[in-house]
């Protein structure tokens, strides 16, 4: 490369093919390598299924990351009541994103039209997923892979959480969110509420700030996260699997599945003990193995 070729790219981030450097691979993070399997292309439904998957999977395994790292510094200087917006839309969407492979694949699978109109309201895939999973006679299934989807839905409903508050602290037409109306406002999820004998709690009322504080557990936020990781999305790469290698929708087949996964993971206990506390290094190697 002359000098005015490496001029050209030294300010460069995004590279092409003749712009690489294949003997330091390291360098580069590769935009297409998980969304290239020749499936088909943008009409093939199994591709989309695929893809949708694989990136809920990144925003999923960023959000372990960055918690982890906040839980590791103790929330140094408490970097959390500002990172915590980044994490919680990583949440999301990547549920949003595990919920949509889900469903395309069950109605895939079915050879049935899907009809479910695409936004980002995961409260009604959920709703969804869970009715097509009980026509199949798949209550077990639901027991054992939504438990921390259904507790970590029924949270965001309790507080009434629109998909942009981790987005804009204002929603459209200048309204407010949940965690930053002052109290009376529609929005604020927290209200003047009574106490058992229907007397007011005058002494909370009158001690309460405008806008009364609002937070997040970050140690139950990541047993969520982690439970999320473990059973709804090992449930969506079971249905891919079913797409691409064949298989059965019904409680039996998937538990068969998860005895097979058992197995692969105490091998890979074995062959990787991990002892003590993990640094981020070994909780990259976490999510890498058992997210992306």
């Amino acid at each position: 490369m002359n000098n005015a070729e490496e001029k050209n790219t030294s300010h460069m981030i995004f590279y092409g093919e003749k712009d690489i450097d294949y003997t330091k691979s390291s360098n580069y993070a590769f935009l297409n390598w998980n969304f290239d399997n020749s499936l088909g292309g943008k009409d093939n439904v199994s591709q989309l299924i695929q893809d949708n998957f694989v990136m809920g999977n990144a925003y999923m395994g960023n959000a372990v990351l960055s918690l982890y790292s906040i839980l590791c510094s103790g929330n140094y200087c408490s970097t959390a009541d500002v990172l915590i917006f980044p994490i919680m839309f990583d949440l999301w969407h990547g549920v949003e994103l595990w919920l949509k492979s889900s469903v395309d694949a069950i109605y895939y699978i079915l050879g049935m039209d899907n009809e479910v109109k695409k936004n980002h309201k995961i409260y009604e895939y959920l709703e969804v997923l869970e009715k097509e999973l009980k026509k199949l006679g798949m209550e077990q299934t639901i027991d054992i892979a939504l438990p921390e989807l259904i507790k970590l839905i029924k949270e965001l409903q309790r507080v009434n959480a629109n998909f942009d508050f981790t987005r804009y602290s204002f929603r459209g037409k200048r309204k407010y969110q949940f965690y930053n109306a002052p109290l009376g406002e529609d929005e604020q999820w927290q209200k003047k509420e009574k106490s058992e004998d229907e007397r007011m709690h005058v002494d909370w009322i009158s001690e309460m700030p405008i806008v009364p504080n609002t937070c997040v557990d970050l140690q139950e936020l990541f047993v969520i996260i982690l439970g999320l990781v473990d059973n709804f999305r090992t449930f969506v790469e079971y249905l891919t699997l079913v797409i691409a290698e064949g298989g059965q929708l019904t409680d039996d087949a998937y538990k068969k599945y998860l005895t097979e996964c058992e197995k692969v993971q105490k091998n890979m206990e074995e062959w990787d003990n991990n002892e003590g506390d993990m640094d981020m290094k070994a909780m990259m190697k976490f999510v890498y193995s058992h997210i992306l």
